[in-house]
């Protein structure tokens, strides 16, 4: 967006040199209340409508808002991890594709940031070409990630973001394939960690165990059976072998679906196909 070449008044200068000092890119008015003390809430609602009209913010949701650059001109995009982290709650990691496509596991570069959520629920957000979609997880669930250090193209700062490791990344690709394209693509993903050794089969097998879902541990057993790798052994006591087998794919078609009895889990992929997609 370009800046428009209207003057800032005091107020305004005072609240971007506080955004900037306290390295906030992306202005929450709710989060970042405490740090706006000396503006009552009338002259805050009124300093930030100024540079929104300006061209210094821009509006993302109701009541947040993207610092841009000083010397920001043009189209200029913030990294949507950046965003994400920024208007999400507290609680929250970049996972599904959007962590698959970070850690250079597809070639795929999806348009949609997945978010997961401990517990809560968000409307999705549009914002600069970018879909913001929050999942909500339960709390078991909630694990897996670690932060990693983003600069914020508006220089105000480094941004801490917490991205889910590689192997939770597969897992919650395995628990929603909808979210990452499908089991193919989440075979392929698990394929070239493991021969990039990006992807570490222990802790796979550790975090399938936390995870107690039992569809979840069929299909990691099932595609690391596939492609060979002995510690898929180390997951067959976790298969839960009561009620109805879980399908490998909920998104492929259940027809003609056949039982694996080892993993207890209906097989609906044909395994040339899964098999050509993750070494190509």
């Amino acid at each position: 967006m370009k800046r428009a070449s209207m003057a800032l008044g005091p107020q305004e200068t005072r609240l971007l040199s506080t955004l900037e000092r306290c390295g906030i890119s992306v202005l929450s008015v709710a989060r970042h209340r405490g740090l706006l003390r000396d503006f009552s809430d009338t002259q805050l609602r009124d300093v930030v409508h100024g540079l929104s009209t300006k061209g210094c913010l821009t509006k993302i949701e109701g009541g947040k808002y993207l610092v841009v650059p000083r010397a920001g001109r043009g189209v200029w995009h913030e990294h949507p991890f950046v965003v994400a982290s920024g208007i999400a709650p507290e609680e929250h990691y970049i996972s599904y594709w959007s962590a698959l496509s970070h850690h250079q596991l597809t070639e795929q570069v999806p348009r949609v940031v997945y978010v997961a959520l401990c517990g809560k629920r968000k409307r999705p957000v549009e914002f600069q070409g970018w879909r913001y979609r929050f999942v909500c997880l339960a709390e078991r669930k909630f694990f897996g990630f670690e932060t990693e250090d983003f600069i914020a193209l508006n220089g105000a700062a480094t941004i801490a973001v917490a991205v889910a490791s590689p192997e939770k990344a597969i897992l919650d690709s395995l628990d929603d394939e909808m979210l990452a394209g499908g089991v193919p693509e989440v075979a392929k993903a698990l394929w070239r960690g493991l021969e990039a050794r990006t992807v570490a089969v222990d802790r796979l097998v550790e975090y399938a165990a936390r995870l107690d879902d039992a569809a979840v541990v069929a299909r990691l057993g099932y595609l690391l059976d596939r492609l060979g790798v002995a510690e898929a052994r180390d997951l067959a006591p976790l298969v839960r072998r009561r009620g109805l087998a879980p399908l490998l794919s909920t998104k492929a078609s259940a027809a003609g679906a056949f039982p694996d009895r080892r993993w207890h889990l209906r097989v609906n992929i044909a395994e040339a196909a899964l098999l050509a997609r993750a070494a190509s």
